[in-house]
């Protein structure tokens, strides 16, 4: 479908002039959107299209509303630098910041049936490997930002279980039973919209989208494949660059 064949909504046509005299500079943060009645009269359409064309930038986290005062541009979200590698952990790169952060364990379990047959496959591992799911979410200055899940293998960690409540860091427990020079591998960047589980999770609208971040950590002595990782990040919350591993 070329653009000249799409077909774009009024309400669409508004949330984009809208968020373009924004990036544009025309409208700062703090200053008052046009009503929509002035924007309906402007692009000649029904008042419930300014609205939901409003509606859609508020769920974006572009502007906000005031009852009965109008709605207004949302300052900008603080942006986190972060280099894309498989060499440090998540701890470590907001401390090189001095980045407030924690680190919430929201899940460590061993995955479910359809989750053991997929990575076990992918892995190449034997039919007896169990695999050990941990789920952790990431919170720099107050604010959830990331899911962060690690799909571990159990027979290269056998206490993995008893230790399940110590997994804040698994790159600190990687290293504290042994395997202290690491490396990733066939790393992968997507997008996805969130789910509502993960937009319960993250605080966060189906309109933001998440940056998906996937990839295989190994021990470079050893050459094993110790976990395969998934990390989902609110896109209005990091600038990523991404690094090559020395």
């Amino acid at each position: 479908m070329t653009l000249e064949n799409m077909e774009v909504t009024k309400e669409t046509l508004i949330r984009l002039k809208v968020h373009e005299m924004i990036l544009q500079g025309e409208l700062h943060p703090g200053d008052k959107l046009p009503s929509e009645n002035e924007l309906a009269d402007l692009f000649q359409t029904k008042r419930i299209d300014a609205r939901n064309g409003l509606m859609q930038l508020e769920k974006m986290g572009i502007v906000y509303g005031k009852q009965g005062v109008g709605r207004f541009v949302n300052e900008p979200m603080p942006t986190i630098e972060f280099v894309v590698t498989g060499t440090t952990s998540f701890s470590e790169k907001m401390q090189e910041q001095n980045i407030p952060y924690e680190s919430r364990i929201i899940h460590a379990d061993y995955a479910s049936e359809p989750e053991q047959l997929e990575y076990r496959q992918s892995l190449g591992l034997k039919d007896d490997v169990n695999i050990f799911k941990v789920t952790r979410l990431r919170i720099v200055n107050e604010v959830p930002c990331a899911i962060h899940i690690s799909f571990i293998r159990e027979d290269l960690f056998p206490d993995i279980y008893t230790d399940k409540d110590n997994l804040q860091s698994v790159y600190t427990y990687f290293k504290n039973t042994g395997h202290t020079k690491l490396s990733s591998k066939d790393r992968v960047i997507s997008t996805q919209f969130p789910t509502l589980e993960e937009m319960n999770i993250l605080n966060c609208s189906e309109l933001v989208p998440l940056l998906v971040f996937e990839t295989d950590t190994y021990d470079k002595e050893t050459g094993d494949c110790l976990e395969r990782v998934k990390i989902l990040y609110r896109s209005d919350l990091f600038k990523h660059q991404l690094s090559d591993e020395h």
